[in-house]
């Protein structure tokens, strides 16, 4: 009676373990057929970490056959080159103890490939008796990253000496116009004196060159007043006092003040009035600055006789002038460099206009603070329009709405 229950279980047994082998290839015959979808290294070991099987992509990245591969351990696979403490801590100790392993870097030598980065994924399954790894070599990748970092971080290091020097260049300009400007403004003072015949009489001669000299004087002290705005605007120390302004009013008071020089050339300036009221929020001082600037070029550039026009309308937000001339006109590859500093185009009036190449640069800086823009249109022998976008008051809209 003992030995047929001894030989039932034994039986018993048997049977169960037979099933669960059958089960266990049904399972490798699964992952099997999953392995070969996956584009990356996939292995999968056995609970003693021999290879059961490898897709397509291990064999070809790690150049090994598939016959010196199944039934291996991972660690006597080609020549031994995967026999890495970092992996044998992996799954020794690591993965046994947490099931699950995402994302564990390990950096190793191998002989075909030399040094790599692998990110491994692991995962065990069926009550541990099987391993599935997934392996990525990330080397290049994070060679990339590192030295990306490594680009960025230089190029911020060159910006900020850039910015520096710059910084410096815009400190030594203001310093020496302001250091200019003082002995440049005596001389003027004692030039005038001259004239004047506070040093005694002068001949008709002497006057003339000091003529010469209050002229030249003057050109100097616009030169620095121009220096000075522009390094003022640079170094972000201009500060706007906007309120809502009438720009019709703005735009009168800037023809008046070029008024002169206009007749003196005997150029017109035809002012096409509104017949409604056209506000901006600005602020008015600077503005009217900027407006003389375009006026003044409109003049310089255009010859004897010429006529500038200026318009005014307004869109759902903006105020916008139009100053049109028919001058020499520009170029328009030359029309690019207008807004930048120090720059001058070459045209049939410009040896006898003097300019610093800056007046347009810090008309531009002023819009931009305004949130307002200043384009060109040109035609060469034919004429320019600069055309000035300023925002409308707050005030005006919340009135009209």
């Amino acid at each position: 009676m003992s030995n047929t229950k001894h030989d039932k279980n034994t039986q018993t047994r048997l049977i169960n373990k037979d099933n669960r082998i059958s089960a266990l290839k049904k399972q490798i015959v699964y992952y099997k057929e999953i392995t070969e979808t996956i584009r990356e290294p996939f292995i999968i070991l056995n609970k003693d970490l021999k290879v059961v099987t490898a897709n397509l992509a291990f064999y070809r990245k790690f150049k090994v056959s598939k016959k010196d591969t199944e039934g291996k351990r991972i660690y006597d696979l080609g020549d031994s080159q995967w026999d890495a403490p970092e992996l044998r801590e992996l799954l020794e100790n690591i993965l046994p103890a947490h099931k699950v392993l995402k994302n564990y870097a390990v950096t190793h030598n191998f002989p075909k490939l030399g040094d790599r980065t692998i990110v491994l994924n692991a995962r065990q399954v069926d009550s541990k008796q099987l391993l599935l790894l997934a392996m990525e070599d990330v080397t290049d990748q994070w060679k990339l990253k590192a030295d990306s970092s490594e680009m960025t971080k230089n190029l911020i290091e060159q910006r900020d000496q850039l910015q520096e020097l710059n910084d410096a260049k815009d400190e030594f300009v203001s310093l020496a116009s302001h250091q200019l400007r003082t002995p440049a403004t005596a001389v003027k003072q004692y030039i005038g004196m001259l004239s004047q015949g506070f040093g005694g009489a002068l001949t008709e001669d002497q006057l003339k060159m000091l003529g010469v000299a209050y002229k030249n004087n003057e050109r100097q002290l616009e030169i620095i007043e121009d220096l000075l705005r522009v390094a003022k605007v640079d170094a972000g120390k201009v500060y706007l006092d906007k309120s809502s302004c009438n720009v019709v009013i703005q735009v009168e008071e800037a023809i008046e003040r070029q008024a002169i020089l206009f007749k003196t050339r005997g150029q017109s300036v035809v002012f096409n009035k509104p017949l409604t009221q056209m506000t901006a929020s600005i602020d008015p001082k600077l503005m009217l600055m900027v407006l003389e600037n375009i006026l003044d070029n409109a003049g310089k550039y255009s010859k004897e006789g010429k006529q500038i026009t200026v318009k005014i309308r307004q869109s759902a937000t903006y105020t916008i002038i139009t100053i049109q001339d028919q001058g020499v006109g520009i170029r328009k590859n030359d029309q690019p460099k207008l807004f930048k500093k120090f720059s001058r185009i070459d045209n049939s009036l410009s040896a006898s206009v003097k300019g610093t190449g800056l007046g347009l640069y810090w008309a531009k800086k002023i819009l931009d603070l305004h949130d307002g823009s200043i384009t060109v249109s040109s035609k060469l022998n034919t004429g320019t329009a600069f055309e000035i976008s300023m925002p409308i008051s707050a005030n005006f809209l919340k009135d009209t709405n």
